[in-house]
């Protein structure tokens, strides 16, 4: 077990290693410093953007590891007054044209009726999915759907962010920045992990390492294959306040095969939107998908961005974008998180696998990566440390589409993509 006064050395200012530096220093811990090459939030963050969707639903069976946090993470939503300013618990609607998508949903709305729960609200016509979202002009063709209700919505994950950082530092935990902050490997002394090195040169000590550096977590140690740097697409729009209104409080659209958005941001009426496929890996002389900056986005993701408004909202479609960028998460085979120690190195954490769908949880993952930190991995319950667990065996098996949908229907890789926007954007602004 740690000391309160341990070194603990967090790899990674973003979505995990902000909210493990806030519960350890909520837990007294008073020597935890944070490394990242960029201050909060970091411009190739995938938690520093404007919005983040919250899309849970109660089921009737026993929840997996992951499921729970997410009913754990919006409860923390709604009452902690860290994150719950940035919670627009507007609702969700999940679509699709074919079935296939939406099988899933189909079975939990069957469970939940023969367990005596309200269905959820079946979407079957354009109509049904204007009642919702009046702003719905465009065709829908083909489009079915259900309503989550209203437990999800969104969170403005910058904001979210920034507020986690500025209360883990009022409590005492020191973040570092710039060449000393930017950690190209572990410190490995007889054998054993010693802290860390830097790009700098520097050594930083540390009694624990905590790997939470989202898709940049495979440059730091070999993970046998278990994890896929991926990026998505998104671009930002420009809201008239007359277009802005039409949309404010209403659910986020999310359909399967063709992309989502959210109303418009709160402060520059910018509205994002996501066109939906599998992913974009950027592979390695060694095979490695590894992360790259990249503050525009590919002709063909423009396309699905447009063709996506077209269908739900046409008279965006042609708008002009004003930010596009690439955002990179990190895939497991299985999607769960990898929240265990180092193989090799038992005081070292790892904290990754966010497969996507991750930011949610950053009120509470940083309390089991604390768990792990300070009392290792007897301290998560049985089930928490076998779906969590160090699992190279499942690597082979690994399926890159791994349910999502849209696009081609595969996982493309960077270095066959030729053709981009050229948007006309200040990078170093807030993203």
């Amino acid at each position: 077990m740690a000391s309160k006064d341990s070194k603990i050395v967090i790899v990674g200012s973003g979505t995990f290693g902000c909210s493990t530096a806030l519960h350890l220093a909520r837990q007294g811990y008073t020597n935890v410093l944070c490394l990242d090459k960029y201050p909060v939030p970091s411009p190739i963050s995938a938690g520093n953007d404007i919005n983040k969707i919250v899309d849970i639903v109660e089921d009737t069976v026993e929840d997996a590891p992951d499921e729970r946090l997410q009913k754990e993470a919006v409860e923390l939503w709604r009452k902690d007054p860290v994150f719950s300013p940035y919670f627009h618990e507007v609702g969700v609607i999940v679509s699709a044209v074919h079935d296939e998508p939406l099988e899933d949903m189909h079975k939990l709305n069957e469970r939940r009726k023969k367990h005596g729960m309200a269905p959820l609200k079946y979407l079957s016509s354009p109509e049904d999915f204007r009642q919702e979202i009046p702003a719905l002009t465009g065709p829908l063709t083909n489009w079915k759907g259900y309503k989550l209700g209203s437990e999800g919505g969104w969170v403005h994950a910058r904001k979210a962010l920034e507020n986690a950082a500025r209360e883990a530092e009022k409590l005492g935990v020191r973040f570092q920045s710039g060449a000393d902050g930017d950690v190209k490997s572990l410190k490995i002394e007889n054998g054993k992990c010693v802290g860390v090195e830097t790009h700098s040169g520097k050594t930083v000590y540390a009694d624990r390492v905590v790997l939470s550096a989202g898709a940049n977590t495979v440059l730091l140690t070999d993970f046998k294959g278990q994890l896929e740097a991926k990026c998505f697409t998104l671009a930002h729009i420009k809201l008239t306040p007359e277009e802005n209104a039409k949309l404010k409080n209403t659910p986020v659209m999310f359909n399967y095969e063709k992309g989502f958005f959210f109303e418009a941001d709160e402060d520059r009426s910018e509205m994002k939107i996501c066109n939906e496929f599998p992913g974009y890996t950027n592979l390695n002389e060694s095979g490695e998908s590894v992360p790259v900056a990249r503050h525009e986005i590919p002709l063909e993701a423009e396309q699905g961005v447009r063709d996506y408004l077209r269908e739900t909202i046409p008279e965006f479609a042609d708008k002009e974008f004003v930010k596009a960028r690439i955002c990179w998460c990190t895939d497991s085979p299985d999607r769960n998180l990898i929240l265990t120690t180092h193989p090799d190195h038992d005081n070292v954490v790892l904290a990754t696998g966010d497969s996507g769908r991750s930011y949610v949880l950053i009120p509470v993952v940083g309390k089991y990566i604390a768990k792990v930190a300070t009392d290792g991995t007897q301290a998560l319950s049985e089930q928490d440390r076998h779906q969590w667990r160090w699992r190279p065996e499942t690597a082979s098996s690994r399926d890159d589409q791994q349910g999502r949908w849209g696009g081609s229907g595969k996982v493309s890789d960077l270095k066959d993509i030729h053709d981009w926007t050229n948007i006309n954007w200040d990078k170093s602004s807030q993203l």
